[in-house]
């Protein structure tokens, strides 16, 4: 029975010595991808960088013995992180004292409904939203993450993101206010990771690229000329505060925290059950809502934001050699160790380099392959992930998704009722 509830558990109670150096190794390894995507989607999240770096530890250490992956990387990751800021600064404006608690508080809703969604073997029903909304939801979250990233990397002064169309209409104003050396740094850096990555062959490129940019501006002294860096960042564990926001605002987080719980849930489904059938092993959907509802849950305790599984870290985790959920407490022990003792080699780390970072990790998450591929040979899925690309982009974020999963729930209803009709 303790098994069931906690499956992590029976991993570790039978854990083989000939795990530990796979384990080991992919925990390092996804390590040094960690530290900087965590504090990459705090930006995005317009919250502190040491939440990221909050959000990164906790909450793993809680999903690796409640989730039923033994692989899945759970952390911050770009499309939850912009949901999370998208839907609080409508609500309470952005960069300030109550946009933060009501993050937090947002973050305590979205484990809630996780957990409430589990319960009520709420998993079963992502069989009926199809992979061209995902897709295509994604697509759209990916280019508007990546374009709320100019403005960093570039060093110009533009107003926050309301419309995609108005957006990129203040970009093209503004560029010819662009500061040299950021864009120097923004661009460089940009440029290093493609060469890494090409290359090399490597993952491990804003490791390198934000080691450049940190002793590139303090033997510089960049930062006295204009280039934003991320400063002081407070060392030890988080301190615990909590404020309870009125009915109204708990009304108007309601349909975004669904929303993210929904798509974090998803997207960690999705690569965890991929690597299960690798491995001809069993991922449990209502289980992973009830390991995620507790990272959530486990996040906003200590004052951090919404968490979800990573493709792009899991993956790593995977192709690094890891074995068992042990790799999971191995890494979030190693940033813990990060988070307590080494934040003060981070105090130069120009905030474009993060913007650079932010943008290539998230523009492959656009699926023009997938696209292609729907248009060629399956029209209606094409239709589904151009309609949920395209308001998703235009019109709202959260709409966009909605109206996506709508239509894929009446195609595959209708697809089932003909099915049986025919038969």
């Amino acid at each position: 029975m303790i098994y069931k509830l906690i499956p992590g558990l029976k991993n570790l109670v039978h854990y083989k010595s000939s795990y530990l150096t796979g384990d080991i190794s992919a925990a390092i390894i996804v390590t040094f991808l960690f530290i900087p995507q965590s504090m990459a989607y705090a930006m995005i999240a317009g919250v502190p960088v040491v939440l990221g770096l909050f959000a990164a530890t906790f909450p793993l250490i809680i999903y690796a013995l409640f989730g039923s992956s033994r692989y899945l990387v759970v952390g911050p990751i770009s499309i939850v992180s912009l949901l999370a800021f998208s839907g609080v600064s409508q609500i309470t404006g952005a960069y300030n004292a109550q946009f933060l608690q009501v993050m937090i508080f947002l973050t305590l809703m979205v484990g809630a409904i996780q957990l409430l969604l589990g319960l009520i073997k709420f998993g079963s029903f992502i069989e009926y939203i199809s992979v061209a909304v995902m897709s295509g939801f994604v697509s759209a979250a990916a280019v508007i993450i990546a374009i709320n990233q100019v403005k960093s990397v570039l060093g110009i002064q533009i107003p926050p993101y309301q419309h995609f169309v108005n957006y990129i209409e203040h970009i093209i104003a503004n560029l010819s206010s662009t500061h040299l050396y950021i864009a120097i740094i923004g661009i460089g850096s940009m440029i290093l990771l493609i060469f890494i990555k090409r290359v090399f062959k490597s993952f491990l490129g804003p490791v390198v690229v934000i080691i450049v940019s940190i002793i590139t501006v303090d033997l510089f002294n960049l930062h006295q000329k204009g280039v934003h860096v991320i400063g002081d960042i407070p060392m030890g564990l988080p301190e615990m505060s909590f404020s309870m926001p009125t009915l109204d605002i708990i009304y108007q987080l309601f349909p975004i925290a669904f929303m993210i719980g929904f798509i974090a849930f998803a997207e960690s489904y999705a690569v965890g059950k991929t690597l299960a059938d690798k491995d001809h092993m069993t991922v449990n959907p209502n289980q992973e809502l009830f390991g995620l509802g507790l990272a959530n849950l486990t996040s906003s305790f200590v004052g951090a934001f919404p968490v979800s599984g990573a493709i792009s870290r899991t993956a790593v985790n995977y192709q690094s050699g890891a074995k068992t959920n042990a790799s999971l407490l191995l890494t979030a022990a190693f940033m813990l160790i990060v988070t307590l003792y080494l934040t003060p080699l981070f105090y130069y780390l120009p905030q474009a380099t993060l913007g650079a970072i932010i943008i290539l990790a998230v523009l492959s998450l656009v699926e023009t392959e997938r696209l292609v591929h729907y248009v060629k040979h399956e029209p209606v899925q094409a239709i589904l992930f151009l309609t949920t690309m395209v308001i998703t982009l235009l019109v709202d974020v959260f709409l966009g998704l909605i109206i996506g999963i709508h239509l894929s729930v009446i195609i595959n209803l209708l697809k089932h009722k003909f099915t049986i009709f025919s038969s």
